[in-house]
């Protein structure tokens, strides 16, 4: 969990965990194939494939490539079903592994970031639950949660947030769009007249149109 500190490697760990359930489930596949086929080759008992048992493990070291080569003295129905183990396992589902994690990390990796974010989110509330209740305390009044977030001078926000200042180079991106409702600061007075803006535009006249502000 100390790895959620680091955006990267929140992001890299998420998607680790993402792709460990796909091969977990290919896993069961795997198992359920393998099991499957030397059942059939336990029923047929063929040579070294006496009891289930032995043949789960010799299957299963040809499937890893662990065991040496050997030449199966085997009838024609048990050397078919052996060369179709072969060709699920290894041409079936290994492929089929291989493109479900490529297109699965595809499509992460468009959102990692925000899936970190959200987990470490998740991880700080678990973290925050074993911490005693005097020092939680204690860290809420040095946030100042209290206080009100201040908009502009004299135009105080809501209360229960943490104020982070906008960099200049923001507004000056092309891709900005300036913020669609204007805040207009004071004293909420019924007799103190709404501000007034004034667009004039290039073509036509060049008439001014008159735009009321909502606060």
């Amino acid at each position: 969990q100390a790895l959620v500190i680091s955006p990267r490697l929140a992001a890299l760990t998420y998607t680790i965990g993402q792709l460990f359930s796909d091969v977990t489930r290919f896993m069961y596949l795997m198992g359920i194939t393998l099991v499957s086929f030397a059942a059939a080759l336990t029923a047929l008992q063929e040579p070294g494939f006496e009891e289930f048992d032995v043949s789960t493990m010799n299957l299963l070291k040809h499937f890893l490539n662990l065991a040496p080569p050997t030449h199966y003295d085997f009838e024609a129905l048990g050397m078919f079903i052996l060369v179709m183990f072969a060709i699920v396992i290894h041409v079936g589902l290994l492929s089929i592994l291989i493109a479900q994690l490529a297109l699965a990390y595809e499509h992460l990796s468009e959102d990692k970031a925000g899936y970190a974010k959200m987990n470490r989110a998740y991880v700080c509330v678990e973290v925050e639950s074993c911490i005693p209740m005097r020092i939680r305390r204690k860290i809420w009044d040095a946030i100042d949660f209290d206080k009100p977030l201040e908009f502009d001078h004299g135009d105080e926000g809501p209360t229960g947030g943490i104020q982070v200042m906008e960099l200049a180079i923001v507004r000056a991106h092309p891709k900005y769009k300036p913020d669609r409702i204007i805040r207009c600061t004071g004293t909420a007075d019924p007799h103190d007249p709404w501000p007034v803006i004034r667009d004039v535009f290039e073509e036509g006249e060049g008439e001014g149109v008159v735009k009321k502000a909502a606060s």
